[in-house]
């Protein structure tokens, strides 16, 4: 009897849980071996600065030295948290941004004082060089040595244990990275449901740049995190870690332009502003006159004086390894402006109304500008671009009777300009300094940390890319990639959108050379198979593994195809095929275990749905499926489906999105992922 129920409970399906026990959740950090973190230990850049000025020189400009309550931007949002919410929420901001308050137990205290060293103490040099593991689950969720990093005893202070105690293995991985750019909310937080919010790090694991190849055929050398916001820089003040004049540049450069303005750091500025032009780029690539067909590219089309013009305008993520923008999607200002102008230069009609960032709403759909992350529900609308992606936003202009001949033809300018947050949180900030607690920070800061840093300051505004163009009736630059890109951004559209993508595909299907033959095919073939057109999509994606051979995202679209019919078998036999090329690609995990369960495959489903908890541990497909396929192998697990009911899309998800399309104005409009905007007279 023994050997039969060992061998039975051999056999039982495991169950893959998220880590709920962290000792700071609902932050994720973990410390080895010890409770408490000696909070000095994260003061040290003076410290390290001793022997790698250069390295600490650049960190003193980054957004990580300045992470924590020494930013009033970060500190009004938390404080609201912890008041609204109490101290252990915050916990969740800590183990990203105050790693000295939460691992020294302060953050628990009812107050952070101004004068403590804790509080302005931010992303410090010990915080990465402490690291010695890092999950995928987000929250700080990396576990920390506690011991010293300059050991007390001389004999224990050789340049080799220094070496071996600050680079283990984990320093430099993406997974690093990951642990704080991927985040998430729930009752732990304050919140009514599960919401997961910032995720650069999946992101760019879905990516092209990471070598995901699933989602469509594309080139680009792969890049991690360090590779694009480390950059070696020469290393002009003696930093004993250069090799070859240069240091890894711990200034991480991204899309911090205000905090840079708020300090007054110009040169700061500039490089981030360099660092961001044509990290996404615009184009105005087709017009209609008066609903009239499309017209690609947008020179083909003269309007007249009295016709009513369209302009597509494409967004195209060219070289973000993320969304662009990045970081908290809610809380940019990143937009798109389109003026349309006379021959002689003269403007006759504006449009700035679209915002390249997510919207977030409460319960009752009401739009959160400030950060109040604890009243997040769910986002209404998102448009933010995947990496090499691409998204369209459409403006319509009256053109005045009145113009003359001699003012045409028009001439249509388009703009992607980015400011780093919103007017609402940065006035919330501005107004905080004028208070006692606002003052006694700055002064802190100031002596802390050597920098006066100023919320009320005016933004900077970065033009990311602009295209110019003349609507001469003529054809001019008819390429294969402006059309190619737009079909890419209409596809994701509605279904009333879709004739006008494969329209778009078509036309570039007739610039198209070499590869990008394969690459038009197979964007036709996923067109065709969003469409429910089975045998189309079929035979314009075997048209493209001719050319490009079986390439993943080949036959993730045909497995998509077949879904899209119910055909399930099929498309898991697609889908676990482009899996063994993209072993990474969570989407496939997920759909493999949906289809493998719609047939009745449960083990198989329980496979997926696991290998997809291994990439993103609380994702809620997966969770469902696992508990789902438990349940049906006569292995019911509460736990698993206690788990997955936590971490589901909110209930009241859809009732907060049509409240907002109801009582808000716009937010039907931007709802669309084409939205439309009329443009007005300047």
């Amino acid at each position: 009897m023994w050997p039969l129920l060992l061998l039975a409970l051999a056999a039982a399906p495991r169950v893959m849980l998220p880590d709920e026990s962290a000792p700071r959740s609902p932050g994720q950090v973990r410390v080895e071996g010890a409770d408490l973190i000696p909070s000095a230990n994260f003061s040290d850049a003076k410290n390290c600065g001793s022997c790698h000025p250069d390295i600490a020189a650049q960190w003193k400009t980054s957004t990580h030295a300045l992470a924590s309550f020494t930013n009033p931007i970060y500190r009004v949002a938390i404080d609201k948290l912890r008041v609204d919410r109490g101290p252990a929420a915050s916990r969740m901001c800590a183990s990203c941004h105050d790693l000295a308050l939460l691992t020294s137990g302060a953050m628990d205290l009812p107050e952070i004082a101004a004068t403590d060293p804790r509080a302005h103490a931010g992303v410090s040099c010990t915080t990465c060089h402490s690291a010695v593991h890092a999950t995928r689950d987000g929250n700080g969720s990396l576990t920390l040595r506690s011991d010293e990093v300059f050991p007390s005893k001389p004999e224990e202070s050789t340049l080799e244990k220094h070496r071996a105690r600050v680079a283990s293995s984990t320093l430099r991985t993406a997974e690093l990275c990951g642990t704080c750019h991927r985040s998430f909310l729930a009752a732990e937080t304050g919140n009514a449901s599960a919401f997961f919010g910032m995720d650069d790090y999946g992101a760019w694991q879905h990516s092209a740049w990471a070598g995901a190849s699933a989602e469509r055929p594309d080139h680009v050398a792969a890049q991690d995190c360090r590779a694009c916001h480390m950059p070696r820089e020469a290393a002009v003040l003696g930093d004993v870690a250069a090799k070859k004049g240069t240091v890894p540049s711990h200034r991480f450069l991204g899309a911090h332009t205000t905090l840079a303005a708020m300090r007054g750091d110009g040169a700061q500025l500039a490089r981030l502003q360099s660092f961001l032009e044509k990290s996404a780029t615009i184009d105005v690539a087709a017009a209609r006159v008066n609903d009239g067909p499309w017209v690609m590219p947008a020179e083909a089309a003269r309007p007249a004086p009295g016709d009513v013009v369209e302009l597509d305008v494409v967004l195209f993520n060219e070289r973000t390894g993320h969304r662009f923008p990045g970081g908290v999607l809610d809380n940019q200002g990143t937009k798109v402006e389109v003026l349309v102008r006379t021959a002689q230069g003269r403007v006759i009609a504006l449009s700035d109304e679209h915002q390249v960032r997510a919207q977030v709403v409460d319960a009752q759909g009401v739009p959160l500008q400030r950060r109040e992350t604890h009243e997040f529900v769910t986002a209404v609308w998102n448009h933010t671009v995947p990496s090499r992606d691409a998204r369209v936003t459409r403006v319509r202009v009256q053109v005045p009777a009145t113009l003359t001949a001699d003012e045409l033809p028009l001439k249509v300018e388009a703009r992607l300009t980015h400011v780093a947050r919103s007017a609402e949180l940065m006035q919330l900030a501005c107004d905080d300094q004028q208070t006692p607690r606002g003052r006694a920070f700055a002064e802190a800061a100031l002596a802390q940390v050597g920098q006066r840093l100023d919320p009320c300051v005016a933004q900077p505004v970065t033009i990311i890319d602009r295209a110019e163009v003349a609507l001469i009736g003529i054809a001019t630059r008819d390429t294969w990639s402006r059309s190619y890109r737009r079909g890419l951004g209409l596809s994701v559209g509605l279904q009333e959108y879709l004739d006008e993508a494969e329209a778009a595909f078509e036309h570039a299907r007739g610039l198209a050379v070499g590869e990008e033959v394969g690459t038009t095919q197979w964007a036709l073939g996923q067109l065709a198979g969003k469409r429910g057109q089975l045998p189309r999509a079929l035979e314009h994606l075997a048209a493209a593994e001719k050319i490009l051979g079986p390439t993943a995202a080949i036959l993730k679209s045909r497995g998509d195809a077949y879904g899209q019919v119910w055909k399930w078998r099929q498309a898991a036999s697609a889908w676990n095929a482009a899996l063994q090329l993209a072993p990474g690609e969570l989407a496939l995990w997920q759909s493999i275990a949906m289809a493998e369960a719609s047939v009745g495959r449960y083990a198989q489903a329980l496979t997926a749905a696991q290998g997809g908890l291994a990439l993103h541990p609380r994702d809620g497909d997966c969770l469902r499926v696992q508990a789902l396929a438990l349940a049906q192998l006569g292995q019911p697990s509460d736990e698993a489906l206690d788990v997955a009911l936590k971490w589901r899309v909110p209930d009241d998800g859809p009732r907060a999105k049509a409240m907002c399309s109801a009582k808000v104005p716009g937010c039907a409009n931007r709802r669309n992922p084409v939205p439309l905007y009329e443009a007005h007279a300047p």
